[in-house]
């Protein structure tokens, strides 16, 4: 009997997955009003379809509650109506938040306007009403920042909860004819059986999610107006800060005003101008606390809406290992901060800018009928100074040049998206009108080109990428780039480059190859990619290292069928090999990461990775290569039922190095706490003690170079705390605070002798006595936020900021937690005030 049941569930699963499904839509004479009620006649006349199918977590299984819904149409908007039928509506879960923080129940309509099955048009919204919208490609990349202007409403009824979309057009992209055949999917989501069901039936074992959609049909002969959307906005600003007596720029507190404008403008059906002038950030969260004690730059997520929103479309990685920290585009080099500092004299007090003022900037991007995205921004930066003050005297040093920036990316889909080729520039142009400018490079030109290929339904496939780089400046510039630290020209062991203080250009290239399978239960894939000594991505990329050659496999198996105790695991690895361009072996390595979700909802995580002996080129800063102790580091992860109103996360990491040569350990716990539909605390204390024995110092050049280390003791605490209260769904308060404490700890100061000894001892030779300043320091920084955001109309946003900031730096390295804090809190605050109102009109 077994036997027969696991059969007809075989072949019902089969025939579930296997076919497609199409809803013939129809277009209404009379726009529905948007309350969320459905009693309009399009609604009462219209053809409701169900029938959903679990994806998560039985896939392919009957949901537990029905769902039905049906899509009208007019000549400018898509109207969406959906019942979440419940047959215990007392236990739908209503949680406010703010948009696009998905929470309690939820329906979402995904749409394929582009009919690529490539790239879908996600709009999203919970039973309490909160909005939620995102562009999703089958790459896996979702952009949430995309904030179309569109309607929605929900209500809550006697057999479940019900909600009303008008989705406009213009919200769309696609190309105008006739008849239209959009990709189309309906989701829900049960938040207390953690349980999401689709329209149209998805196998996880599938490649594809976008590409497996449904169909909707029937939309035809529309004429949508092609809208413009211009939103004005004003902002002023008060910053309070420390009183000094004397400098003129302290004088404890500034008040700015500006005004800017942001627009849209439909230059066809599928291509959109998007632009920014004077545009100003300053209701965007400030990026984490750190303390970077490497020769390379720290990397930070982008934040600001302008160039979140539709950054897939820019998105270049390097490879397949790090794609988000190695690319052709980083969006945060635009509106940096400035490149020079002035020196000040005893004398004289300066105000630096912390960013450059981005003057305008634009963007053109979208994908025409024909299968070809386009994407196109250029950006203009103002020419920036420090202001100093010299006994009442007054003047300017430039610190920064006007600098345009352009990228442009192309990518054409062939044989219905099984093949992909696409190509990538980037320029950057300074005016180096300035004697201190000639430092930086003139001009930068960046250049890739990409090939992909699938097979069998998108199940294995092959993605190459090649890079290109072009520097141009003075002699000065150009020997600063060479002695950067992505490639030490100046090493003395080099016998691959060499550097030349009389070049005017530096050139580089770079390749990227990677291809296996990504379907079903047992996937693996070959990755490599190499990037010759001269390659530089910095000007408007981020690429902080060169000169390597990486070769690698990785294998996974995935189980998401519920059995035992378990709902879903996984468990993958890999190994990988890195040599530079001259042969030499730089490193071996190999990781391991797992996962598993129980019946319960928690969640356990673990990973580890081992590095066997290295070779470092950058550890000495421009010194010999020098080789390092195997190094071996793990993490563990288990988190509760994120279900239920409180929920807890612990984590715990660390580091063993052979030899001795370094360990250290981290503890994690995030607690969130959700007493009610509307509040959300969540505090995340963390903890970490790390002992490095091979902690640069500083290089001497007499009598002939030496270079110094030492073992350095790091301790670090920090604990973010967020509070959400949604006040209705589109008014919110939200509050973020972090105090992060950090101190560093000198001892064994040692030279380097030996730096390709086999002991990790015999290296070193150790100093007697330290002859330089007390490197031991402390770090102590605290940031909050508080945010009041009102979309009092679509597209129209209020803001109210409140941020403080307290920094304390200073000498002495010994962690002491309460005199830290303390200190911490005793320390002078900035406080800025922020108000900004913008406003939508579409035409």
């Amino acid at each position: 009997m077994k036997q027969i049941c696991f059969f007809l569930l075989f072949i019902y699963s089969i025939t579930v997955f296997s076919q497609t499904r199409t809803y013939l839509s129809e277009r209404t004479a009379k726009a529905p009003y948007i309350d969320g009620q459905l009693t309009d006649d399009c609604w009462l006349n219209a053809s409701w379809t169900g029938y959903f199918v679990q994806y998560e977590p039985n896939s392919g299984d009957a949901p537990s509650q029905p769902t039905l819904f049906a899509v009208a149409y007019d000549d400018n908007n898509l109207y969406v109506a959906i019942k979440s039928l419940d047959d215990e509506p007392d236990k739908i879960v209503r949680r406010i938040s703010r948009r696009d923080v998905a929470d309690g129940d939820w329906v979402s309509v995904s749409i394929d306007s582009y009919e690529d099955k490539i790239t879908a048009f996600v709009f999203q919204v919970s039973a309490s009403g909160s909005k939620g919208d995102m562009l999703k490609t089958e790459a896996g990349g979702e952009d949430s920042s995309w904030d179309p202007i569109w309607e929605v409403k929900t209500s809550m009824q006697s057999d479940g909860w019900y909600a009303e979309m008008r989705i406009p057009y213009s919200q769309l992209r696609f190309g105008k004819k006739q008849d239209y055949r959009w990709g189309f999917e309906v989701a829900r989501f049960i938040y207390r059986n953690h349980e999401m069901s689709l329209w149209q039936p998805i196998d996880k074992a599938s490649a594809k999610f976008i590409g497996n959609f449904g169909t909707l049909e029937g939309i035809h002969s529309i004429s949508p107006r092609k809208d413009i959307e211009i939103v004005p906005f004003g902002l002023t600003q008060l910053t309070l800060s420390e009183k000094e007596d004397g400098n003129p720029f302290a004088t404890g507190h500034r008040t700015t005003a500006s005004v800017g404008v942001d627009g849209k403008i439909a230059l066809t059906n599928d291509i959109t101008l998007n632009f920014t002038v004077n545009p100003d950030f300053g209701q965007v969260e400030a990026d984490p606390s750190v303390v970077n004690l490497t020769n390379f730059e720290t990397y930070f997520d982008e934040k600001r809406p302008f160039f979140v929103e539709g950054s897939n479309i820019f998105h270049y990685p390097y490879d397949i290992t790090n794609n988000e920290r190695n690319k052709l585009f980083y969006s945060r080099r635009l509106g940096r901060e400035p490149h020079l500092q002035y020196d000040t004299t005893d004398d004289e007090f300066v105000r630096e800018p912390f960013r450059t003022t981005i003057l305008g900037a634009a963007k053109v991007s979208g994908k025409t009928r024909n299968g070809i995205s386009i994407g196109i921004l250029n950006a203009v930066t103002k020419k920036m100074y420090s202001e100093i003050d010299r006994d009442g005297v007054q003047s300017k040093y430039a610190v920064e040049p006007l600098t345009n920036y352009f990228v442009g990316r192309i990518e054409q889909d062939l044989d219905s998206g099984n093949m992909i080729v696409g190509a990538m520039l980037t320029a950057t142009n300074r005016k180096i009108d300035e004697h201190q400018f000639r430092v930086l490079a003139d001009e930068a030109y960046t250049g890739g080109a990409n090939f992909s290929k699938y097979w069998k339904d998108k199940s294995f496939f092959v993605t190459a990428r090649a890079f290109y780089s072009h520097l141009g400046g003075s002699a000065e510039a150009i020997a600063r780039l060479q002695q950067s630290s992505a490639r030490y020209y100046q090493r003395p062991d080099a016998n691959h480059v060499e550097l030349d203080t009389t070049r005017t250009s530096l050139d580089g290239y770079g390749a990227s190859v990677n291809g296996g399978k990504v379907s079903g239960h047992f996937n693996f894939m070959y990755f490599s990619s190499l990037s010759s000594p001269g390659l530089e991505l910095n000007d408007v990329g981020f690429k902080p290292t060169s000169d390597f050659v990486m070769n690698g496999f990785w294998m996974a198996y995935r189980d998401w069928r519920p059995k035992g105790i378990m709902n879903e695991y996984q468990i993958n690895g890999d190994i990988f090999a890195i040599h530079n361009f001259s042969g030499e072996r730089l490193g071996t390595g190999i990781e391991q990461n797992g996962y598993i979700i129980f019946k319960n909802y928690y969640e356990l995580s673990e990973g580890f990775n081992y590095q066997f002996n290295q070779l470092s080129t950058t550890l000495l800063r421009g010194g010999p290569a020098i080789k390092l102790p195997a190094d071996f580091n793990y993490w563990i992860e288990l988190s509760s039922d994120s279900r239920k109103k409180f929920q807890a996360e612990i984590n715990f990491s660390g580091n063993i190095g052979a030899e001795n040569s370094a360990d250290g350990i981290e503890y994690g716990l995030h607690l969130t706490y959700k007493p009610n539909n509307r509040l959300s605390v969540s505090v995340n204390p963390e903890y970490s003690i790390f002992t490095d024995r091979q902690q640069f110092v500083r290089m001497t050049q007499e009598p002939a170079p030496t270079y110094v280390l030492s073992t350095i003791c790091k301790h670090a605490a920090s604990m973010s705390v967020r509070i959400n209260y949604g006040i209705t769904p589109d008014m919110s308060l939200q509050w973020y605070a972090l105090p992060y404490l950090f101190s560093g700890e000198y001892s064994d100061f040692k030279t380097v002798v030996n730096p390709r000894a086999d002991r990790f001892e015999d290296r070193f030779r150790k100093l007697e006595q330290y002859p330089y300043d007390n490197p031991d320091f402390h770090f102590l920084q605290f940031r909050s936020n508080l945010v009041y955001r009102w979309e009092y109309r679509p597209g129209s946003v209020l803001y109210l900021v409140w941020s403080q900031g307290r920094t304390v730096h200073d000498v002495g390295g010994s962690f002491r937690f309460g005199d830290y804090f303390g200190d911490l809190f005793h320390s002078v605050s900035q406080n800025d005030f922020l108000l900004k109102v913008s406003y939508a009109w579409t035409f």
